[in-house]
């Protein structure tokens, strides 16, 4: 009917073991109801989706899961140490293994300074990282996160940067849904961008900021007049910054003979290295506009 919300369509996804895979949007295009449909909490219409061999919303692999809200709210009468009790109660967890767990997963967040200090008085940066140390409870196979650095201040967000990365190193797999595209790009290993309910472009994040059309940079220096005047008719731009020039190829191929023409002329070149874009330059392509 004419009117009525998409949700997704023709989601197809796979994400591998012991890696950090961003599902990235703008606001609304469906990343909160893919974490709802991998944590069995909606199911889709159509298709079909596993965890761990597993179908959708089986109890089993939910025991493997730990999953952290965006602006997580939890009962506030409870300091830190109680409120993690409480949730590793619930995965039957208890007496002194809960509480050596408890001490580690509150240093590991930087919250144990701060564990008799009742929810009611936390911070968004302090609720988003009691909220990680919830998700981790259970010591998680895999670990779904909405938003985990929304509301941190830079060096929170860092820290936390810094955990994910640990797990992942560990093994885990780490599975994140954010519109903070700068957060996303020095952690993901991959991404996949939607935009209303569709997937519009997934790889790894290195065949997503190299780009598909392959250009090249190539950077020189000690160029006389006559070399700088050959480079900019080999090359499709040339930029200076201090003492050396950055030429750009549509491709490797163009940019190594280059080189070569360059060394012979007495240039010497730095390096040649594929023109990287930022995942920023990759989102507004792919949805075609500004994120929110």
């Amino acid at each position: 009917m004419e009117g009525n919300p998409v949700g997704l369509i023709d989601l197809s996804m796979e994400v591998e073991e012991g890696q950090i895979f961003g599902l990235v949007g703008p606001n609304g295009s469906g990343k909160t109801t893919t974490l709802k449909l991998l944590l069995g909490l909606v199911f889709p219409t159509s298709g079909s989706g596993e965890i761990f061999g597993y179908p959708l919303g089986t109890l089993t692999y939910k025991q493997r899961i730990g999953f952290v809200p965006e602006g997580p709210y939890f009962y506030d009468h409870l300091n830190a140490v109680e409120l993690l009790r409480f949730y590793g109660s619930l995965f039957g967890m208890g007496g002194a293994e809960l509480d050596d767990r408890i001490e580690e997963l509150l240093k590991l967040v930087g919250m144990w300074d701060r564990r008799e200090r009742k929810v009611l008085n936390y911070s968004r940066g302090m609720l988003q990282r009691i909220g990680l140390a919830q998700g981790l409870i259970n010591d998680p196979d895999l670990l779904l996160a909405d938003e985990p650095t929304a509301g941190l201040d830079p060096i929170g967000a860092i820290q936390i940067r810094e955990v994910l990365m640990r797990l992942r190193d560990e093994g885990k797999t780490i599975f994140l849904c954010s519109h903070l595209l700068k957060e996303m790009e020095p952690l993901c290993d991959t991404v996949a961008i939607l935009n209303q309910g569709v997937v519009c472009h997934q790889g790894s994040m290195e065949e997503l900021l190299t780009g598909e059309d392959g250009h090249y940079v190539a950077i020189f220096r000690d160029l006389d007049q006559a070399a700088l005047q050959h480079l900019r008719v080999l090359a499709e731009q040339v930029d200076s910054k201090g003492e050396q020039y950055l030429a750009a190829f549509s491709d490797q191929q163009s940019a190594t003979a280059a080189a070569s023409d360059m060394i012979d002329k007495g240039a010497q070149l730095i390096e040649i290295t594929p023109q990287r874009l930022t995942l920023e330059e990759v989102f507004i392509e792919a949805v075609g506009g500004i994120p929110e």
